[in-house]
């Protein structure tokens, strides 16, 4: 559990302002890749780093005007979310693919993914070639400006560190308020709470200098905890593809059906594992006063 005692030896808006930069450069870095060669390990990276950078610019509330700060995230989402379509795909191109051997009737399922795979690559890839970063690195400079020229913060008022802690004590108390809304009959619910997680956690990493409790161990059990939710939301997407394609008639309705009951096995075993752990969450942030604990590593029975 994260130990909120700030770490007095670092200039918050300076490590801010530095912070952003860096996270910037490894952005920009990863978008010109995926522009120019556009694999699926550079639209992974890419969707990583943008998912960083929008962490980052959550925290500046707290140092800057707002309009600024939401007008960069929304245009950080915008870019985000061109790659939806072709990150499905991909999902469920591999998960298929390590299913096909004991379901040999989907390979013309397989190949209608493949062929929406190509098709999803070409649409993509069109819209991140014309992403234009010339606006956006105007503001993340303006950003960065406005946390080094932030009035410092004085012997009674709080300090820097601490006052990031209602971004994400908010970033947190979301994540707890939907995972206690989670109806195991409802997947999308588990999804909304890995969504607001995501957010949360990159938050943390982000922060990792400024609060010594946040160990790797720590950043760890929150990948897994994320990775819990991902696999459900993986099995969900490749179920509702199924469907569709049977409704087409492009699957024989017994392949179909014999490989739906095996993706609703899977979703069952997912998501009970998933709540055997989930209140983990408390472990990974805490009130003043909580009792300090540990973060665990996750640990999981391999799918039958």
């Amino acid at each position: 559990m994260v130990e909120l005692e700030a770490n007095p030896s670092i200039g918050v808006n300076e490590y801010l302002a530095a912070s952003l930069r860096k996270q910037w450069k490894r952005y920009r870095k990863k978008l010109k890749r995926c522009q120019r060669e556009f694999s699926q390990s550079a639209v992974h990276e890419s969707r990583v780093e943008t998912r960083r950078l929008i962490s980052i610019v959550d925290l500046l509330g707290a140092f800057l005007a707002d309009g600024p700060v939401r007008k960069t995230r929304r245009i950080l989402k915008r870019h985000l979310d061109r790659f939806d379509e072709l990150r499905d795909t991909h999902v469920q191109l591999l998960s298929l693919g390590k299913m096909l051997r004991t379901f040999p009737d989907l390979q013309p399922f397989h190949a209608a993914l493949k062929e929406r795979e190509r098709r999803a690559v070409k649409s993509t890839a069109r819209k991140i070639k014309r992403i234009k970063a010339a606006r956006l690195a105007r503001l993340v400079a303006a950003l960065a400006k406005g946390l080094e020229e932030a009035p410092k913060p004085g012997a009674r008022r709080r300090s820097g560190p601490t006052r990031l802690l209602p971004a994400v004590n908010r970033a947190f108390t979301r994540v707890v308020e939907l995972r206690r809304g989670i109806d195991s009959r409802d997947t999308a619910t588990i999804h909304r709470t890995r969504v607001a997680f995501k957010n949360f956690r990159y938050m943390v990493e982000a922060l990792a200098p400024l609060f010594p409790g946040v160990s790797a161990r720590q950043v760890r059990a929150m990948k897994e905890y994320q990775t819990m939710m991902g696999d459900i939301q993986d099995n969900e997407v490749l179920l509702a593809s199924s469907a569709e394609f049977r409704r087409q008639g492009r699957i024989s309705p017994d392949s179909a059906g014999r490989f739906e009951e095996e993706l609703l096995r899977r979703r069952q075993w997912l998501i009970g594992a998933y709540l055997q752990n989930a209140d983990q969450l408390r472990e990974f942030w805490r009130s003043s006063h909580r009792p300090r604990q540990t973060a665990r590593r996750v640990t999981r029975s391999k799918v039958a």
